[in-house]
């Protein structure tokens, strides 16, 4: 429930503003008219992204202006405490623009790549980081796949086999081949991080989305929502949006990949960062999440709501693979078209 005129106008006044009336947006933002316009006021989380606020430091810092700006209190704060509640202000964007989903989504990506450009930073490696993540990882995945693979073999000893267990076996060899893709993809990128100094690293948004990517009355774009910002790879950006979007009946988006590919033009991930984006994409996280679930006695909802589940897992894995094999594809007519004009040059 939103909250009431008369609760809102304490917490505004240490901005020097003063709410005539305030609309419901989402359960923890509200819209606040003023005599000055039109305001959003954030409610955050008990336990806030601690990086948030020093998100915002460094985009004033790096000069990056095309992102709604958090308005300052009397004390010069970014986050005002009321009732034992955290809140921030923005100034309220119209978001009116009418275009295609896909052009939309084309300036998101080519703004999600101008902030990356804008706050990269190398960060030295001592040889030992990549080692950690691969041998992580790579146990991880062997341990996964082992587990689905006892599950089959005692699914196939039965007379019976419940709805969740025959789906299972049948997506099996999909996912195993998923899996095996995977770890090639992640010994190649291994293989190519050892004699790697240093890596890049930039300030990702953490939730990008079209909602998140507002207008002002001139038709300019800003981005909007960085509490779950961090310095991380660039890769994590897009991997949390695909795995996100792709939580859908299924679909052959080709439009994912064009977005995609905006992004690249104008910020290109490196060969070790594409090795490893696309081997992260591959994997069937979810669905061996759900047969390791399931396993555990007691641990387990409902045989049918467990079936959704892992039909629903299924769908995002084919729509995930989808974009994985045409990414792939593109990715490796682009080296050998690069090899190509290379022997040539030679010759």
């Amino acid at each position: 429930m939103a909250m009431q005129l008369s609760e809102v106008r304490p917490l505004l006044k240490n901005y020097d503003l003063y709410p005539e009336y305030t609309e419901e947006i989402t359960k923890k933002t509200i819209k606040v008219y003023t005599d000055t316009g039109p305001y959003v006021l954030k409610k955050l989380s008990s336990e806030f992204n601690p990086h948030f606020v020093d998100s915002i430091r460094i985009l004033n810092e790096q000069k990056y202006s095309n992102y709604v700006p958090l308005l300052r209190n009397k004390q010069q704060q970014l986050i005002s405490q009321y009732n034992g509640e955290y809140y921030y202000l923005m100034p309220w964007l119209v978001n009116e623009q009418e275009e295609e989903r896909d052009a939309r989504h084309q300036l998101l990506f080519k703004e999600v790549a101008n902030l990356h450009k804008r706050t990269e930073k190398k960060i030295s490696l001592d040889g030992q980081e990549a080692t950690n993540h691969y041998e992580k990882l790579t146990n991880k995945w062997d341990e996964e796949k082992a587990r689905f693979e006892t599950f089959v073999e005692q699914c196939e000893k039965k007379i019976y086999l419940s709805p969740f267990e025959l789906q299972a076996v049948t997506y099996y060899t999909e996912v195993s081949r998923a899996i095996e893709f995977s770890r090639k993809k992640l010994d190649e990128w291994y293989e190519k991080m050892t004699d790697q100094k240093s890596a890049r690293v930039v300030l990702t948004h953490g939730k990008v989305s079209a909602r998140h990517f507002l207008y002002d009355d001139d038709g300019n774009g800003y981005l909007s929502n960085f509490e779950k910002s961090s310095y991380s790879s660039p890769i994590d950006d897009f991997l949390l949006f695909l795995n996100r979007t792709a939580r859908t009946y299924p679909i052959q988006s080709d439009d994912v990949v064009n977005w995609f590919y905006s992004y690249q033009k104008d910020y290109p991930f490196t060969e070790e960062e594409m090795l490893l984006f696309i081997g992260y994409l591959a994997y069937p996280e979810r669905l061996c999440r759900f047969i390791k679930n399931y396993s555990k006695k007691g641990k387990k909802s409902s045989e049918l709501e467990a079936n959704k589940q892992l039909v629903r897992a299924y769908w995002q894995f084919k729509n995930i693979e989808y974009f994985v094999m045409k990414v792939s594809e593109i990715e490796n007519r682009k080296k050998m078209e690069a090899e190509a004009a290379e022997a040539q040059t030679e010759s």
